[in-house]
């Protein structure tokens, strides 16, 4: 199974106003850092961000304790313990244009840890989301939410039908809060879940108690007419006869009791996703699991069985949404006992995943069984219009893999982008729709990964485009959109260099444009978020000290996890890329020190560079329109052009972040 690294350090960048006869530059930066976890359990994060219409932006996301910002002790509490217990803390912070955080929230517990789940800025308002609990017996225990501290003994000679939230002893909860532009609270309201399953606390046999939503992504869209929509994983066990309670604000007038398929004793629990929607008064609208039926529920622990049944576990990343209100939702999905020696292997395949009786996620074989990337349109009413996924194919289930993760998406003028990483070895074929919609080609010497995005069409949800990064680079979660280009952070794994890159909405890649020499970022980094053609959010994850063009140095701690603010503008980007009707791009090409032959072809073209190895091989029509590609480190790769018809050819090397272009004849 595929393994996912940790998160470490926050970067948050963004892009500000120059001479428009200048390139982009960086203008200023802060960062905040915090104690942390122990190993790979890293504090200091983003969740996402968002704009303004004025171009403020928030940032959403997780402190650690004793926390500091730019190196100075940030006192959010004066309180010694609150600041300095080392917990995870929600931090919510608001900054202008010029670099200066005009307002913060920050909740913390001494209970447990406290997880922000999402952030949105609409209709002047902010909204958020968020795990936290006041659940500890001991009379010191505390909670900070929203500027206000309030300890355990403080409320415990109110009588229980008095005490209010979130200040209510011995409760965990999912907050959904509502600020206006200026940081005021204008409504909270808090939602638990109780469990199916029963513990004895002592005194009695009670259920558990629970957030409504896990430490997870869970994305939350306030819709136009103000009601909420959340969708979150959910475990649950016991027997289906026992209800799933949601309670919101401990009204007995809003309590739902909540019945879902399958049983199975503790501690094997089952494993689903669910959507909630809330009305503008909170009341529940409705709860639909996402995967809606039996066949492939299954306990979580299977003791030595091979079945189609297989149990499956469930992970969002991320989320975007249209004006009407329509979410389109990313994420992945593991069938757990595919795997030898974890208790049972899936041996016959394609194994399907229905979201209902008209859509389904299928896995082609044991890589896609490992991990199964998706993406869902749903509309406001949780109808489910459409559904997407990668496809994999592998001739050798002991020796190959083929991998695919789907991270963050926009939406843009009707089509839907979508920023990925693959992991590939052997004879894999990675596709979208059809086989000849080639991610990765086969090929049995190569070995690698392969960053990427994919467009969608909105409407339909049918494939458009893709475009690769032809070079060992790894990519951030989330593009923006530019006038007619589409952008991601990206940079070069084990090294210290960071690039905004560029393609053309047609997949065709433009250039790496190098932003920083002294990077240390992961791979779990959020990406970008667009205010305008020329304004960007993006947050990313390093460690270390961080340098951001040629003017901006951050002495980031190297023994913590950091997060960056930084403000950056480029008029360029709103300029037309000029018009290519090749395909090729202008840019960074190379010179011709290539040799392709023989010249015509018929079934075998050979790519030749003088200088350097070959990093990436594509073969386009005359319209622009990319035929074949293969990544490979090779000074003299070979490309099987049997299938092509014959015509005049277009052959596009990348060798060192450097491209050039030959043409050749494929003959009959």
């Amino acid at each position: 199974m595929k393994k996912h690294f940790t998160l470490i350090f926050t970067l948050f960048l963004l892009l500000l106003q120059i001479p428009a006869s200048a390139q982009g530059e960086w203008k200023w930066a802060h960062y905040w850092s915090g104690g942390d976890g122990s190993y790979g359990d890293y504090f200091n994060t983003i969740t996402n961000t968002a704009f303004d219409e004025e171009g403020n932006i928030y940032v959403y996301g997780i402190m650690g304790g004793n926390p500091t910002i730019d190196g100075m002790t940030f006192q959010f509490i004066n309180n010694g313990e609150v600041l300095s217990y080392n917990e995870k803390a929600i931090m919510l912070a608001k900054f202008d244009t010029l670099g200066n955080m005009l307002w913060h929230k920050v909740v913390k517990s001494s209970s447990s840890p406290s997880f922000p789940l999402w952030m949105e800025v609409r209709n002047d308002k902010v909204y958020v989301a968020g795990n936290s609990s006041m659940y500890e017996d001991r009379q010191d225990s505390w909670l900070y939410y929203m500027d206000t501290l309030v300890r355990k003994w403080q409320v415990d000679n109110i009588p229980e039908e008095q005490q209010q939230f979130p200040f209510k002893p011995y409760h965990r909860w999912t907050f959904f809060t509502q600020l206006d532009l200026d940081g005021n609270l204008i409504e909270d309201h808090f939602v638990e879940a109780i469990t199916r399953d029963y513990y004895f606390d002592g005194t009695d046999t009670v259920r558990h108690q629970s957030t409504l939503c896990e430490n997870d992504i869970s994305p939350v869209h306030i819709c136009n007419d103000g009601s909420i929509c959340v969708f979150t994983t959910i475990e649950y066990n016991e027997s289906e006869e026992r209800p799933y309670t949601i309670i919101v604000d401990g009204d007995t007038n809003k309590t739902y009791q909540l019945y879902f398929p399958g049983s199975t004793a503790p501690p094997a629990n089952i494993w689903n996703a669910i959507e909630y929607k809330f009305t503008p008064d909170w009341e529940l609208d409705f709860a639909k699991l996402l995967v809606d039926h039996t066949d492939g529920i299954a306990p979580i622990i299977v003791n030595g069985q091979d079945t189609i049944k297989d149990y499956f576990y469930l992970f969002f990343h991320g989320m975007t949404f249209d004006n009407d209100d329509n979410v389109y939702l990313t994420g992945r999905i593991v069938l757990g006992q595919c795997m030898p020696g974890s208790g049972g292997e899936l041996n016959n395949f394609p194994v399907y995943i229905w979201w209902d009786d008209n859509h389904h996620t299928t896995m082609d074989d044991i890589s896609s069984a490992e991990q199964c990337s998706f993406i869902l349109k749903y509309n406001p009413m949780g109808g489910l219009l459409w559904n997407n996924q990668p496809h994999t194919l592998i001739q050798n289930s002991a020796t190959d893999l083929a991998l695919v993760d789907y991270w963050e998406s926009t939406f843009d003028d009707n089509s839907i982008y979508v920023l990925g990483d693959a992991g590939y070895n052997n004879n894999s074929h990675i596709y979208f729709d059809n086989p000849q919609q080639t991610l990765v080609q086969n090929n049995a010497d190569s070995t690698g990964g392969i960053s990427f995005f994919v467009r969608y069409n909105a409407a339909t949800g049918e494939y458009q485009s893709h475009g690769i990064i032809p070079f060992p680079i790894r990519v951030t979660r989330k593009p923006a959109i530019m006038n007619d280009r589409v952008l991601a952070i990206t940079w070069k794994d084990y090294h210290r260099e960071l690039f905004l890159t560029t393609w053309r909405k047609d997949g065709t890649f433009i250039k790496n444009e190098k932003i920083s020499d002294n990077s240390n970022v992961t791979y779990k980094s959020y990406g970008i978020q667009k205010k305008d053609d020329t304004h960007l959010a993006v947050a990313l994850q390093a460690t270390g000290p961080q340098s951001l063009g040629d003017n901006i140095f951050l002495n980031c701690p190297s023994n913590l996890s950091s997060a960056v603010v930084a403000y950056y503008y480029d008029p360029s980007l709103a300029e037309p890329l000029p018009e290519d009707t090749t395909g090729i791009a202008e840019y960074e090409t190379g010179s011709s020190n290539l040799r392709i032959w023989p010249n015509p072809a018929n079934n075998i073209l050979h790519v030749e560079s003088a200088n350097e190895p070959i990093d990436h091989v594509c073969i386009l029509d005359l319209n622009g329109k990319a035929l074949i590609r293969q990544s490979l480190k090779n000074s003299n790769p070979v490309v099987n052009i049997t299938d092509l018809p014959a015509g005049i050819y277009i052959v596009k090397t990348i060798c060192n972040d450097k491209m050039a272009v030959g043409k050749f004849v494929k003959t009959n």
